[in-house]
């Protein structure tokens, strides 16, 4: 029996590689997909549709997935990994609007060997200005500084044409600065920023210099320092920090300054040695989620400040009262208590109870 044509159209081929449709959790090959839907997948609005297109075997190939299985599809979130490069190039910069034809709200590309200037060479996201909410690239060996078009490094220019962009990860690449032009332009609704599991070392000043964000991950990399002067100020809309996994032995006396809608900050894993009165008493009483696991932090007299909020039986005397927690507030964190005796151990105290009595002061 004879085949179609439209059967024999839809016959992957070796240079296609076939995206697989998950719908509700079920997958569906292209053939199927591309019959008539019934009525009740037509219609529901609540259905998620994720794309995931693996291995193709040239660029073109990944063009021609998109302008065929993908012609006038809505999809909620398009994921490509393992696109090789041009045989004249190394790195990987996507086809020329080829995208064209489909709506997307998250892509994802990951395990690439990308180029520096994939957000806006050769226009790849250039029909998605009113639909795209979501850019990562992960695992593609970008490497070196992240900026908005210098030579040589990993650009974020392109992301201002995308005017509902809220959110971008580039996590586990090889990143180790982060210059201060880099957000010069953000798109007015982009929130979220994602650089874990980088090789950052340093982040300039007014590298993040704009109202709008809201949460900001450089947890797991190499930074030793931060200032305070790598955000807005005010940031008014800044909630959750996330610094865990660095080298921080300190940090200004101004950090949390500025930041009236922080409420979770993240700080395990790093090299503290003490929690001065500057900058934490401000900030500590607001905060529901605060992470100090894993540091090395002294029960020293750099912590008095802290008995009236958390133990107030146990402070000074005082004309006024002691203010206490949020309710549904989190603490983790501990601090050492060096033992005064030869051979023996140091105490460690759980912020949460510290007393006045496990202070060496």
């Amino acid at each position: 029996m004879s085949e179609s044509p439209v059967e024999a159209l839809l016959q992957p081929t070796q240079l296609l590689v076939w995206p697989i449709w998950i719908r509700k959790g079920v997958s569906f090959t292209p053939n199927a997909f591309l019959e008539a839907p019934n009525k009740e997948e037509t219609y529901n609005d609540s259905m998620y549709t994720e794309v995931v297109c693996k291995g193709a075997s040239t660029l073109n190939s990944l063009e021609e997935v998109a302008q065929i299985a993908l012609h006038r599809k809505s999809v909620d979130k398009l994921v490509v990994s393992n696109v090789p490069g041009l045989k004249e190039h190394v790195l990987v910069n996507l086809p020329n609007r080829w995208l064209k034809n489909t709506r997307i709200t998250q892509f994802e590309i990951r395990d690439t060997y990308l180029s520096g200037n994939f957000l806006w060479a050769y226009s790849p996201f250039s029909d998605q200005s009113n639909t795209l909410l979501w850019i990562s690239a992960n695992r593609c060996s970008l490497y070196g500084a992240l900026t908005y078009q210098d030579i040589g490094t990993v650009h974020t220019r392109g992301l201002e044409d995308l005017s509902r962009l809220e959110g971008i990860d580039f996590s586990f690449n090889h990143l180790k600065i982060v210059r201060s032009t880099a957000f010069r332009s953000p798109p007015s609704n982009l929130s979220t920023i994602l650089l874990s599991r980088n090789s950052i070392e340093e982040i300039e000043s007014s590298s993040f210099n704009y109202v709008r964000l809201k949460c900001l991950d450089v947890s797991h990399n190499l930074l030793t320092s931060v200032s305070r002067s790598m955000f807005a100020s005010p940031a008014w809309y800044l909630e959750n920090i996330d610094l865990s996994w660095n080298f921080l032995k300190a940090l200004p006396d101004n950090f949390f300054t500025s930041m009236p809608a922080l409420k979770i900050v993240n700080l395990s894993k790093n090299f503290l040695y003490s929690m001065p009165k500057e900058p934490w008493e401000a900030v500590f009483k607001k905060l529901t989620f605060l992470d100090l696991t894993g540091n090395f932090i002294n029960c020293d007299c750099s912590l008095l400040w802290l008995l009236p909020i958390l133990s107030p039986a146990d402070a000074n005397a005082t004309s006024t009262p002691a203010p206490t927690p949020l309710p549904g507030q989190e603490i983790r964190g501990s601090c050492g208590q060096n033992s005064q005796m030869p051979g023996h151990y140091s105490i460690v105290h759980n912020l949460n109870t510290l007393k006045r009595k496990h202070l060496m002061c």
